[in-house]
């Protein structure tokens, strides 16, 4: 008897890339690192119920509906393939670099949104990293081979598609380095709605390649969870897509060599950043959970796939458990102070292996605050809720409840 065919599941990993156009699959250019990938296609089926003069009232027949699919996931939080599902979730995207300390000049004349170039006093050379402006208008690309002879045109080569935002004249331009800081906020502006990405899943049974892809993922959740005792920093996620299709040649992982960190490096702020005087040593563990409303909206258009995943609302809460050194868990409800929430987590690296993660919170309501004198010391559980805010608002302008930076080595362009 030849040995059974079967597939090993410790070889599975899943791949994403960014889209084009929402529910047009392309070939992964990253693997995300995940314990956990749980896919579901979800086609409806129309049930014929018509009477025909028989004993029976159930379906007649299943005519296909429309169709999409969901996917839970999660595992440790690596810091550079994070930035896939914030970017997804949140869409308001400003880049920082570190600054190489010469070489810099700045904008002879204003750089105009989706502009492929720009007018500065100094020349640059070719293929030279360099940040645009700075705070939540700074954007990072690699030049292209400079013309003229002052004022210079400076092409942005990549990433592609030109300048996110426009930048008035005389704005810093200044060449940099590793690591670099992507910090995401709410996107306002425009449709209002972030990029699509493709899921690709190497699981094995699929025919040809072993693996299927789930086109134009849209996340409606994000949660990220730590213990300082026993665990890792963690997240879990929800996407939904396009129902899956079959991959036609086998994807290759690619993971990068980023290590997870250890819960016990979140410092938590309270009325201030998570440093100094405003660092509250008292917290055990906690949890952040971003969460988005979505929809899938279907039209007659003869396919059963969505005309669009569209986006509504995003929310922000979490919790935050204390070891009781006073009253300040409760007071913070009691009160309703609302305090600047600031938590950071850190690899403990330096130079460009370091690696952060920092949620930042203007505004932080305490909505619930219980004490606990069942253990060895007394203990307050908090639960709160990210207000909308201008302080945490990024390019795009308007409201956001946070803003979530992550500092890593990834080259920019990538999210």
């Amino acid at each position: 008897m030849p040995t059974p065919t079967t597939y090993a599941p410790a070889k599975q990993f899943v791949g994403v890339a960014t889209e084009v156009s929402q529910g047009t699959a392309v070939a992964m250019t990253a693997t995300l690192l995940l314990d956990n990938f749980k896919p579901k296609d979800g086609p409806k089926f129309l049930e014929d119920k018509a009477w025909r003069g028989a004993m029976a009232t159930d379906s007649f027949a299943q005519i296909p509906g429309v169709a999409t699919a969901e996917a839970d996931m999660g595992g440790p939080v690596f810091i550079d393939g994070l930035g896939f599902f914030l970017r997804n979730l949140m869409g308001d995207l400003s880049t920082t670099g570190t600054s190489t300390g010469s070489g810099g000049t700045t904008l002879s004349a204003q750089a105009t949104a989706g502009a492929s170039s720009i007018s500065t006093v100094a020349t640059i050379p070719a293929s030279t990293v360099i940040q645009i402006g700075t705070g939540a208008t700074a954007e990072v690309f690699t030049t292209g081979t400079p013309t003229g002879s002052g004022p210079y045109t400076i092409p942005l080569s990549t990433p592609s598609g030109g300048l996110a935002y426009t930048h008035a004249s005389a704005q810093a331009v200044q060449p940099v380095t590793g690591p670099y800081t992507y910090a995401w906020a709410l996107l306002n502006s425009g449709s209002g709605q972030p990029l699509s990405h493709t899921l690709t899943h190497m699981l094995g049974p699929t025919a040809t390649s072993g693996a299927r892809q789930y086109p134009g993922a849209v996340f409606s959740e994000v949660g990220f969870k730590w213990n300082s005792e026993s665990d890792l920093f963690t997240f879990d996620a929800k996407a939904t897509s396009w129902p899956s299709v079959a991959l036609g040649s086998a994807p290759v992982a690619n993971p990068g060599t980023v290590a997870p960190m250890a819960s016990w490096r979140m410092a938590v702020g309270i009325g201030g950043p998570a440093s100094g005087g405003t660092l509250i040593p008292t917290v055990t563990d906690g949890e952040i959970n971003l969460k988005r409303e979505i929809n899938p909206y279907f039209t007659g258009n003869g396919v059963q796939t969505p005309y669009i995943i569209q986006r509504a609302g995003l929310t922000v809460d979490g919790k935050l458990n204390f070891v009781a050194a006073s009253e300040s868990p409760l007071l913070y409800m009691l009160n309703n102070t609302q305090p600047q929430l600031q938590l950071l987590i850190s690899n403990g690296l330096s130079g460009v292996n370091y690696g952060a993660v920092q949620f930042d919170f203007a505004q932080a309501a305490f909505t619930e605050a219980e004490s606990d004198g069942s253990k060895t010391a007394v203990e307050y559980s908090n639960t709160f809720k990210a207000v909308l805010n201008t302080t945490n608002a990024g390019g795009s302008g308007s409201y956001s409840p946070c803003k979530v930076s992550v500092t890593c080595n990834v080259t920019p362009g990538t999210y």
